[in-house]
């Protein structure tokens, strides 16, 4: 290339970047960007403004607290007109706070709650109790008529009538009964004797019975209870205890483990005639200061062990017929008995028909106590030791043993007793710790 044209193609580039730098320096061109970018500025500033007044609304908004929820105890309502407080139930008002009216006091309990008291809304009930109706239209004793005056409400199928000691129902089924006292009992003797209706019952905490003196054939012949439930009662002061549960042919279970019976002097027929009774808990008994126990255990036909190691009979004197007709027994463990004051024994084992064998060796009565038909009917027993037994006087305890088996005496009450053991027996004579076959 020759030097005059390089010149000119200098020239050239020369005069297309003069004219680019013009072009750049275009105010239209410089105008337009400006608008661009202030633009995009207030864009940007509009979006930051747009999110910081969001974000402090919500902060506002988790600040602020939501309008509260009245919510009245039981004996007071909202009004709808001024829902801001909580008005009292009054016989003014009582038809607006859905109340109930007794007595000129007006009441609303909230659900599941009863009026106790005329005024106070409560719902630990005394007891709670499932009757069965046969037939519509039956009137029905609830419990005894002597605890009437003691009712201070009553609720039946959730609504509330009239304490009574019976009820006219008129529909056949399963009634729900809630009846709440004034918890001033002393005594619950006979208080549902021979209700039939009555199915399960069920003593909650409120039934106060610290002052209870007597149980006594409290639920005698409640042949279809089927349920008992009373962990809450105070048993303290309670002496008698005879026939409380006498004839309730329908009950498989009883535990009474929290029962406080230092103070109760009569069991007789406690449990007498509980024919269905399979499991029964009295491990935690105190009996110091129990003096009968007659009848005790008659009767319960299902009975397969009873527990009894915890009880002390040093003042006991009634034995008889302790475990009549227990069936199904068959083995006792009587080792910590004490017979010592024990005037009656008659009939104790009589009918035990599953009894293999007894130890009564530490039985040592007195020469007055009365044991006829002691063992009676007792078919499977095949070893006695009574080797404790004294008497001066004729006595017939062994009529009706079966044939064969062993027997454990002392020597001198041999005479007595010989003439009424069969035949087939081995007895074995045992004086102090020798042991010699007659």
């Amino acid at each position: 290339m020759e030097s005059g044209e390089i010149i000119n193609n200098s020239y050239k580039n020369f005069g297309d970047n003069i004219s680019n730098e013009n072009n750049a320096n275009n105010p239209k061109r410089i105008l337009k960007k400006i608008i661009i970018i202030s633009s995009i500025i207030t864009i940007i500033i509009a979006t930051l403004t747009i999110f910081v007044i969001f974000y402090f609304l919500d902060k506002k908004e988790e600040k602020e607290e939501p309008e509260p929820i009245i919510i009245c105890e039981s004996g007071y309502f909202v009004p709808e007109d001024d829902p801001k407080e909580c008005i009292k139930c009054s016989t003014e008002n009582c038809e607006n706070c859905n109340g109930t009216k007794i007595n000129n006091t007006c009441t609303k309990c909230l659900p599941d709650y009863m009026i106790y008291n005329n005024s106070i809304c409560n719902n630990e009930y005394s007891f709670e109790a499932i009757y069965s109706i046969k037939e519509n239209y039956t009137i029905i004793s609830l419990l005894h008529f002597i605890y009437t005056k003691n009712i201070k409400n009553m609720n039946i199928d959730s609504e509330l009538v009239m304490p009574s000691n019976e009820y006219n129902f008129t529909t056949k089924g399963y009634h729900k009964i809630l009846i709440l006292f004034d918890n001033d009992l002393e005594s619950m003797g006979e208080m549902f004797y021979g209700i039939n209706e009555l199915i399960q019952i069920n003593f909650t905490s409120y039934f106060d019975t610290s002052k209870i003196i007597s149980f006594s054939n409290m639920f005698y012949s409640c042949k279809y209870l089927e349920s008992i439930q009373m962990p809450y009662f105070n048993t303290s002061n309670v002496k008698i205890m005879n026939g409380m549960f006498q004839s309730c042919s329908s009950l498989v279970s009883l535990n009474l483990s929290n029962f406080d019976t230092k103070n109760v002097d009569s069991m007789s027929t406690m449990f007498s005639g509980c024919s269905s009774l399979i499991s029964l808990e009295l491990s935690n008994f105190n009996t110091n200061n129990l003096i009968s126990m007659s009848n005790m255990f008659e009767g319960c036909y299902n009975l397969t062990s009873i527990n009894l190691v915890n009880f002390d009979t040093k003042n006991v004197y009634n034995l008889n017929y302790l475990f009549h007709k227990c069936y199904s027994l068959s083995s006792i463990n009587l080792s910590n008995f004490d017979i010592s004051n024990v005037e009656y024994m008659k009939g104790m084992f009589e009918d035990c028909i599953s009894i293999t064998s007894l130890d009564l060796s530490n039985f040592i009565n007195n020469n007055n106590t009365e044991m006829s038909y002691m063992f009676f009917g007792c078919n499977k027993l095949k070893y006695i030791d009574i080797s404790g037994f004294t008497s001066d006087e004729n006595i017939s305890m062994f009529h009706g043993l079966p044939n064969k088996g062993k027997i454990i005496v002392k020597e001198n009450f041999v005479g007595i007793i010989k003439d009424q053991i069969p035949y087939d027996w081995e007895y074995v004579i045992k004086n102090d710790n020798e042991l010699f076959s007659e």
